[in-house]
């Protein structure tokens, strides 16, 4: 008899009992019509690691039993309990296919959560990168501007210094200028004096000897200034000008004092009329970003020079010097050759030119 009962089955008159045989240790159906068991055919049955044994009544008529209802009833048990068995082997089938899939998913994430952990870690990395060049730019910037600061202090020194310079030669030039007026001033009493003196000395010749004035009056006393010729020019420049090829002489389109007219503005060229010794002086504003190399020329021939580079500023320089020169000798500025030297001026006169004669020689 069975030891337990899983299953009650009532189909129609026929009762059925699934457990498991104590005698046998299998698992087993009985068929009961009734309380009895009747004669039955055992068939068994395998689905996965269960064996089922289905009992039945024996039919005399047919004794393989496949004919009788009990038969069919187990046949259809076999199709319900093959198809229970693929259906589970389709879920577990599935349910492996799910767990491969998550285990994929899962590993897929895992490998994205990295990737994008390294991607930010990258990201950081760029950044440091990007800060410490900001860094290194700025330092750069901050010893350039030291730089920068340095050379502007050194351009103020040498700026206050040319200033001093300027102011220093414009009281030199002061000095010269009173000297001139000084030295004029006592020319003309000198003059008045010799005058004064040749007339007093006439009266006391004429009164002692009884004689009058000679025809055309007495010669001038020795060493009487009236009698020395006289040769000075002072000109300026109120425009800008370029070198050329060849070298080309400075004209001047102002005249303040031509003493004999000895110099001519238009070409700059002063003309001796009187041999001896001469003074010249000159002064020139150089033109920012452009050479200035100005030569002082006797007959041709370059005796002086003043020159500056091509500095970002303007600079005012002067030149003087002393010359002994013959008649007809010709003495002119020149400014040298090409474009990239030039001289600027405006209508405040930086450009001039000036020179007289200190004494006149005689051969």
């Amino acid at each position: 008899m069975l030891a337990v009962c899983k299953v009650v089955v009532l189909f129609g008159s026929i009762l059925l009992l699934v457990g498991q045989n104590g005698f046998a240790g299998a698992n087993r159906v009985d068929v009961l019509r009734g309380q009895q068991c009747t004669q039955v055919c055992n068939t068994p049955a395998q689905s996965g690691a269960c064996s089922y044994t289905f009992v039945v009544p024996k039919n005399e008529k047919d004794p393989s039993c496949q004919s009788s209802p009990s038969a069919q009833i187990l046949t259809e048990m076999k199709r319900d309990v093959k198809k229970t068995s693929d259906k589970a082997n389709r879920l577990r089938h599935q349910f492996s296919r799910y767990r491969e899939d998550r285990e994929l998913s899962n590993a897929i994430m895992r490998k994205e959560i990295v990737n994008a952990t390294a991607r930010m870690e990258i990201r950081s990395l760029e950044h440091d990168v990007k800060v410490k060049n900001l860094e290194i730019q700025l330092l750069n910037q901050t010893l350039q501007l030291e730089r920068l600061k340095r050379k502007n202090e050194e351009l103020e020194k040498i700026v206050l210094m040319s200033e001093v310079d300027l102011i220093q030669m414009r009281d030199v030039h002061q000095t010269v200028d009173h000297l001139n007026e000084v030295v004029t001033t006592l020319q003309t009493r000198l003059n008045e004096v010799s005058q004064l003196l040749t007339g007093q000395l006439q009266e006391m010749l004429s009164g002692q000897l009884g004689i009058g004035h000679p025809p055309g009056g007495f010669p001038p006393a020795p060493g009487a200034l009236s009698a020395q010729p006289q040769s000075a020019f002072s000109a300026a420049r109120q425009t800008k000008m370029y070198g050329s090829i060849p070298p080309q002489r400075i004209g001047f389109d102002k005249i303040f004092v031509n003493e004999g007219g000895d110099f001519h503005h238009g070409n700059g060229t002063f003309v001796t009329r009187v041999p001896g010794v001469y003074f010249f002086t000159f002064t020139i504003q150089s033109y920012d970003g452009k050479f200035t190399n100005i030569a002082l020329v006797q007959n041709g021939r370059e005796q002086v020079t003043l020159y500056t580079e091509d500095d970002d500023r303007n600079i005012m320089q002067s030149q003087s010097i002393m010359l002994r020169l013959a008649t007809n000798d010709k003495v002119w500025l020149q400014l040298d050759g090409g474009t990239h030297h030039a001289i600027l001026s405006f209508h405040d006169n930086r450009i001039t030119f000036s020179g007289y004669l200190v004494y006149a020689k005689f051969s």
